[in-house]
């Protein structure tokens, strides 16, 4: 029980640590399924949905209350959502 311990976290070191080469390449290839996150349009939303993430996070600040901090917050997870959709592109 020991050894596969161990193996179970060697394999989750080598997860964490030493990632997979297509995962650190800022390169996008055709017929990879990550090729949409360095396209402009999609790096475009997403600094919109953080924007829009600031901006809801300071209106949350600036009204301390609880319900209008949940419908804040499912608001804006609905509208991040929404713009990051990839069958709109």
């Amino acid at each position: 029980m020991l050894i596969k311990l161990m193996q179970f976290y060697w394999k989750l070191m080598h997860q964490v640590v030493w990632q997979p080469s297509w995962l650190l390449s800022k390169i996008p290839d055709r017929r990879h399924f990550h090729r949409r996150r360095f396209t402009d349009n999609y790096q475009k939303k997403r600094r919109f949905v953080r924007s829009l993430w600031f901006s809801a996070a300071l209106m949350m600040l600036a009204f301390p209350v609880a319900h209008l901090v949940v419908v804040i917050a499912l608001f804006t997870t609905f509208i991040s959502f929404s713009i990051l959709d990839e069958t709109s592109d």
